[in-house]
């Protein structure tokens, strides 16, 4: 019996075990750049989570420190209190700092943006990041007055800055998504060669014809779903709505998701029969 061709090896392997990537040697290059970029998003998030645990320490030592102070208001309380708010108002920063260099490490390594995206992206998380640095050291020979002035100021650049979060958390779902539909629009194409390839041959491709629709209409309607989760996330703008248009992309994009993941099961599905196709018409040349 004739040995199945190259195409039906590499295109199983890659279906099967890598998902929607292009090739055995791209795949090993991309696992081991995801591995990277994961191990630098795994660390960024610990980092962030311990300056929660200590924002959410500090602010309760800054209220224990006011209630003392209502309590008893003398000159000790005064200054204890003084120096909790300076030490919130740090930690403060810190997290949101914190918090803006996990989703730079994210931006970092994504797939499905532009190199042009990409620096925009960072270049206004860098920018904030310069912001709330260059406040740190304003805050430890601050004043009582000057404390409240920048506690308020801080607070003011934190809700513009989580609009800006949102709308680039969006466009990092998205370029997930768009990713992995140009891979499978680029596994279509190759679908509809070998099944050219197949028909030239004489060969039945009627059940790998309606697979390939199947295929490709999950994709048009992950398409479509991406489409819309883009614009949600596009049209975030300010704090009062950005939540809502967040939470309308995120749905969008699990749906958009979901179709993919069907179109995944219809390609384990392709590979099947076009192994059946190739080993039926072996089968049939060694009996003539």
């Amino acid at each position: 019996m004739k040995q199945p061709n190259k195409f039906i090896i590499s295109f199983t392997v890659c279906a099967l075990l890598m998902g929607l990537m292009t090739n055995i040697g791209s795949a090993q290059t991309l696992r081991q750049k995801d591995a990277t970029a994961k191990a630098k998003y795994q660390q960024a998030k610990q980092t962030y989570t311990k300056e929660v645990n200590f924002y959410k320490s500090s602010r309760q030592n800054l209220i224990n420190a006011r209630a003392k102070y209502r309590q008893f208001k003398n000159a000790e309380n005064k200054t204890a209190l003084e120096d909790t708010a300076r030490e919130f108002i740090k930690t403060t920063i810190s997290v949101m700092i914190s918090r803006l260099e996990t989703i730079r490490t994210k931006a970092e390594h994504i797939r499905g943006i532009s190199e042009s995206e990409r620096q925009t992206i960072l270049a206004e998380i860098n920018e904030d990041i310069n912001w709330l640095k260059e406040r740190q050291p304003k805050i430890d020979n601050a004043t009582p007055t000057q404390i409240k002035e920048e506690a308020k100021i801080i607070r003011s650049y934190w809700k513009n800055i989580k609009v800006k979060i949102k709308k680039e958390t969006g466009q990092i779902l998205a370029a997930r998504i768009t990713f992995v539909i140009t891979k499978a629009e680029n596994f279509s194409t190759k679908i509809a060669s070998k099944i050219d390839e197949l028909n030239a041959a004489g060969k039945d491709t009627s059940q790998l014809e309606i697979l390939l629709d199947d295929f490709n209409q999950k994709i048009d309607l992950a398409k479509t779903k991406y489409e819309a989760a883009k614009e949600k996330f596009a049209a975030i703008s300010n704090l009062a709505e950005s939540d809502q248009l967040f939470r309308q992309g995120h749905q969008f994009i699990k749906e958009a998701h979901s179709y993919i993941k069907e179109a995944y099961q219809k390609l384990r599905e392709i590979v099947k029969e076009i192994k059946s196709v190739n080993t039926s018409a072996d089968i049939q040349s060694d009996t003539e």
